[in-house]
């Protein structure tokens, strides 16, 4: 009887808890000029690709996953777990997958002794070989089941996509069905260009960047003249005319600040701890940034004089702070993790990286989206300047490169190449348009150690934006969807 009573009153507490957790108060400034209401939208469809067919072995229909047991009473939070369980399940099977390993142990009885399993022997002896397998998507498809979309690339640089459906079997997800999309050879793109003998064009403009999070902020010309410090900070961006950067400061006093590139007139804007990642509106007048912080943290955030709390919570905001009207606007985001805003060129729409991915918020209805096809591993978004495309980095097995994509999240492709079979193999990361949009800045330590890199905006000519000139300064990246360079007129 004690034991009942004890065991009752946990499982009160823990209901209150998840009661608590779940009425997180969203602090709301007065004169806020938009109205903060949410209506669901459909996502942004993606045409079909164009591809040239390859011989492919025959696709395998999808097994159908007999359910187990029912989830419709399931607690949330055990249900969360099952989708983490299943997720690393489809993550560890395409690894073992593109590294030529055994997966057997990945998959359900059925899967093993059927079509799966004679298709997974065939594998073995193609030619050519698997490369790599990417996870592009995962979501839950029944109560029962999950579904993981995969992306499959050959030795020969054809690709083909690949569904995993994955099951519960003695209390385990395993991998209970494939099927295989059509295998095709992309257009060939053009290949990095180096040593050609052809003199690099002359780069316009100015680049400021981070030598670390939190670190000095220097300024340089594209030329690679004038190298000068200007201060101390994170996450530099450039205002559209020009005549100021905004910045974020992790040290006394917080905030997020505004600077002249001359180095004057440093201003701190908005009165915060752990803000991170501030955009601009097109017009100059706005700047978005991101609070991420974790719960038993109280903040206070003031603006222009005007002072507010937010109670502890564990979640991530996005703002908006109006530099004429001195007024704030929380954006009414679903992810539990938001990083790196950028503004659409014409104002309307701020696309984001989230806990799933890059997702879109349109600013006038407050609807707001996923891009159809993307990856959970998807961020540092930037809009091209004419606002046709986006640039990103995403994570491709055991490294990470720099993509882009249509406004509307078509078109997707790779525009940076590392070898996936060296033991460490580099990374490119943290793209940045040059204002003209012809060219893309990144940082890269495919040389050894972390450099700034430029390319052409179709991924061609890549090379050494400053050589080893800044090597003395240390150059970091620290993983943290960090904007480390930001390129000005």
């Amino acid at each position: 009887m004690r034991r009942f009573v004890v065991l009752s009153m946990m499982a009160g507490l823990l209901s209150l808890l998840a009661a608590c957790a779940g009425e997180v108060p969203v602090p709301t400034p007065t004169a806020i000029p938009l109205v903060a209401t949410a209506t669901p939208s459909p996502r942004p469809s993606r045409p079909a690709a164009t591809a040239t067919l390859a011989s492919l072995p025959s696709p395998i229909a999808t097994v159908t996953a007999t359910p187990t047991r029912s989830d419709s009473n399931r607690p949330a939070g055990l249900a969360g777990l099952d989708e983490r369980l299943a997720r690393r399940t489809a993550e560890g099977f395409l690894a073992r997958l593109a590294a030529g390993k055994t997966v057997d142990l990945y998959l359900t009885d059925r899967a093993r002794q059927g079509e799966v399993g004679r298709w997974l022997v065939h594998l073995t002896e193609a030619d050519p070989r698997l490369a790599e397998a990417m996870l592009l998507e995962f979501r839950r498809a029944t109560l029962a089941s999950f579904e993981a979309r995969a992306l499959l690339r050959w030795a020969d640089g054809s690709s083909q996509t690949a569904t995993l459906l994955l099951a519960e079997q003695r209390g385990l997800w395993l991998v209970d069905g494939l099927t295989l999309g059509e295998r095709y050879t992309p257009t060939p793109g053009p290949t990095p260009q180096r040593g050609t003998g052809r003199p690099a064009p002359r780069l316009e403009g100015q680049i400021v960047f981070q030598v670390s999070s939190g670190g000095d902020l220097y300024l340089i010309r594209a030329d690679g003249s004038g190298l000068r410090r200007l201060t101390d900070g994170l996450d530099p961006a450039w205002s559209p005319d020009g005549k100021q950067i905004a910045f974020t400061r992790w040290r006394t006093p917080w905030g997020l600040y505004l600077i002249r590139p001359d180095g004057s007139g440093e201003e701190r804007v908005v009165d915060g701890v752990q803000l991170k990642e501030a955009a601009w509106s097109p017009d100059g007048k706005k700047l978005a940034f991101t609070v991420n912080r974790g719960s038993g943290e109280p903040m206070t955030l003031c603006f222009f004089g005007f002072c507010f709390s937010l109670p502890p919570f564990s979640a991530a905001q996005m703002w908006t702070a109006d530099l004429e009207s001195g007024s704030f606007l929380s954006l009414p985001l679903d992810d539990k993790a938001v990083h790196a805003p950028t503004w659409s060129p014409d104002g309307h729409r701020i696309v984001y990286a989230g806990d799933q991915g890059l997702a879109w918020i349109d600013l006038d209805t407050m609807e707001k989206g996923r891009f159809e096809g993307g990856s959970a591993w998807d961020t540092s978004p930037t809009f091209s300047p004419d606002g046709k495309q986006i640039a990103f980095m995403s994570r491709v097995h055991n490294r990470w490169e720099v993509w882009i994509m249509n406004a509307d999240g078509s078109g997707r492709r790779r525009l940076t190449w590392s070898d996936p079979r060296l033991a460490d193999p580099p990374s490119n990361v943290a793209p940045a348009w040059s204002p003209d949009g012809q060219y893309l800045a990144f940082l890269s330590n495919r040389d050894g150690l972390w450099r700034l890199y430029v390319m052409n905006a179709d991924g061609s000519g890549q090379r050494p934006l400053f050589g080893d000139r800044l090597d003395r300064l240390g150059l970091r990246y620290e993983w943290a969807s960090e904007r480390v360079l930001s390129w000005g007129r």
